[in-house]
């Protein structure tokens, strides 16, 4: 039996998680969806204002964006708040 990859959506699905336990003890940890998990998806064309959320701080924050290269931590800000929105 050979083990394949998950398919990328999947990949996309993951969670960043931690114990109940710890976040009992710690609010400041939460659950969140994959994407917001990643570093900001900067790229090198710097055009517009996008948001991302920060996993450190856990905060929204605003970067520069001008549409080429990046990842998909990548937001107008009420996406991010949606997609980022702490449980």
């Amino acid at each position: 039996m050979r083990l394949q990859a998950p398919p990328p959506f999947l990949l996309i699905l993951t969670l960043c998680w931690e114990l109940p336990s710890e976040l009992e003890q710690d609010p400041s940890k939460i659950l969140l969806p994959g994407v917001c998990c990643l570093p900001a998806g900067k790229d090198i064309c710097q055009a517009s204002f996008q948001w991302f959320y920060n996993l450190k701080p856990h905060q929204y924050e605003m970067f520069f964006y001008g549409g080429c290269r990046g990842n998909s931590n990548n937001f107008l800000k009420k996406g991010c708040e949606k997609v980022c929105k702490v449980i």
